[in-house]
């Protein structure tokens, strides 16, 4: 019998697979799965599910639709996040706050999370977010990066790294106050949305609609 079929109630039925990606809560050094957590996921898609480790922090599991909505729920409840794939806002890539929960914006960093992860999007938007100046997260290579500096925050946009001309992004918005982050954020997005083409990267969008013109259309 195929992997994928099974017989329910003296009737031979054909699986379908689901995508979908798990993140680790964001914590005190970073996303970080605990033995419990990745004992719980091994529990809850089963041992014929495909597990795939991105480097966006994040676990795509492959597993029968079935199951799928009920594993997806026990994972919420246990704090982490749970996204679809494809062409979606990925949650957010975090620094390891060396320097402390509160000085560095974890609270921040998971509003922000809340706010943006798994928006639809011309293609996959990576956003980055460092809790200090030296930018640990890598927030500057992501299409859109965040830096905090002292009580503020730092916007960036367009970081490259998938191609030979990989540039950092360029500073947008200085001194966004914390409260304010995931509406300017959100409105980075949802400019890109309206006016990115299919498949059109994001740092490819910033050079065709205009570094200027999107910074024009945000308010804050």
């Amino acid at each position: 019998m195929n992997d994928s079929a099974k017989i329910i109630e003296g009737t031979f039925v054909e699986m379908c697979k689901v995508k979908f990606a798990i993140s680790p809560e964001i914590r005190v050094g970073g996303r970080r799965f605990t033995a419990s957590d990745l004992s719980k996921i091994a529990e809850l898609v089963g041992e014929d599910s495909d597990i795939e480790l991105t480097t966006m922090q994040q676990l795509i599991v492959e597993m029968d639709e079935l199951r799928a909505e009920n594993a997806k729920e026990a994972l919420r409840s246990r704090g982490m996040g749970v996204y679809e794939v494809g062409h979606v806002v990925k949650n957010l890539a975090v620094c390891n706050f060396c320097k402390g929960a509160e000085s560095e914006g974890l609270e921040a960093a998971r509003e922000l999370d809340k706010a943006i992860a798994g928006r639809l999007v011309p293609f996959p938007v990576r956003v980055g977010y460092s809790g200090c100046p030296n930018a640990c997260g890598e927030s500057l290579a992501k299409d859109i990066g965040i830096v905090k500096i002292k009580d503020t925050f730092n916007v960036y946009v367009g970081g490259e790294t998938k191609t030979l001309n990989a540039s950092s992004g360029k500073l947008m918005l200085e001194k966004v106050a914390g409260d304010l982050l995931p509406s300017v954020v959100n409105q980075i997005i949802e400019v890109y949305q309206k006016n990115g083409r299919k498949r059109e990267r994001f740092s490819h969008f910033m050079k065709r609609y205009g570094f200027d013109t999107l910074q024009n259309e945000l308010t804050i």
